[in-house]
């Protein structure tokens, strides 16, 4: 396996940067492109490194990248028109969720100028929600030259939804008044008082995440505040999803979440569902058993 440091800009300058590993033999036309969860960065899970020998292993590439939530704030080297370099104050306490698609677009036009024809989606927790908000968002392109989007990967996708409610009860709705109140004082960047959620958040994120009919629901399999799940429905690829049994990021036993998801992938061609007992949400100490789960599943709809 051999690893490069990656920059990309995306469609409104922003600098990301990630890691490329490829097979031994080179770089592959198939590719696993993987999205990090809220205030996470491409390195921060272990279980990554396991992922990335078990994929490249497999003869594909594995490029592991930040989005702009990555970290709870950080700094953005911004590339505007004519050349000038500026910077802006991003990560996860400040992220609009629908910006993912910039992020992930611009990952996949590298993998392309790189010669992937094939890219396998795979996100973590919250970007498990971007993986498959982009592809409801793009699709498989259809364009000559386009990779196409040939598989998606969830890892403990989050119902956000669910487990907010489940963690402030009647507090749910304090909250929205309370970020909504800042937003329309003029203070949208300004941080929620803690208590409300459990990571450091502006109002202008909270309110993204939680305002009624948030695409960010889209995972909220318990139904508290949602009923109808088209960005899974639209999901027309072959789907890995696993989850740890001890995972914090839904509601319900991890064997009836992944009934509930499998019941509403009703256009995806095929789907493998696995729960890894005793493992939490980032699989701490569960690294090598993610990691066979993808491998597995890449040889067996992906293979030569």
């Amino acid at each position: 396996m051999k690893g490069e440091f990656c920059r990309v800009l995306t469609s409104d300058g922003l600098e990301l940067q990630g890691i490329l590993a490829a097979p031994e033999g080179g770089p592959a036309d198939t590719s696993v492109l993987h999205v990090h969860g809220l205030a996470g960065n491409f390195y921060e899970n272990r279980f990554v490194d396991d992922v990335a020998r078990a994929v490249t292993s497999c003869g594909m590439n594995f490029l592991t990248v930040n989005n702009r939530g990555h970290d709870y704030i950080s700094d953005f080297i911004v590339e505007e028109e004519g050349g000038t370099i500026g910077s802006v104050q991003i990560g996860g306490i400040y992220e609009i969720f629908e910006d993912c698609v910039k992020d992930i677009a611009a990952w996949i036009g590298f993998l392309r100028s790189r010669g992937s024809k094939r890219i396998i989606l795979q996100g973590h927790s919250h970007g498990a929600l971007k993986v498959t908000y982009y592809f409801y968002r793009e699709g498989n392109p259809d364009r000559a030259g386009e990779p196409d989007i040939a598989g998606i990967v969830l890892l403990s996708p989050s119902d956000d939804f669910g487990c907010q409610r489940e963690r402030v009860g009647d507090a749910f709705d304090e909250a929205i008044g309370a970020a909504r109140e800042m937003v329309d004082r003029g203070a949208p960047r300004d941080l929620l008082p803690p208590g409300y959620f459990h990571y450091p958040v502006s109002a202008q994120t909270f309110l993204d995440i939680f305002t009624k009919d948030s695409v960010l629901g889209m995972f909220n399999l318990s139904e508290t505040d949602r009923k109808h799940f088209a960005e899974i429905e639209s999901i027309r690829v072959p789907v890995l999803a696993i989850v740890g049994s001890v995972d914090e990021a839904f509601i319900g036993p991890p064997g009836g979440y992944l009934e509930l998801l499998k019941t509403h992938l009703t256009n995806a061609p095929a789907f493998e569902g696995h729960v890894i007992e005793g493992a939490p949400h980032n699989y701490q100490g569960f690294d090598d058993q993610v990691a066979g789960h993808i491998g597995g599943w890449l040889k067996s709809n992906f293979g030569p």
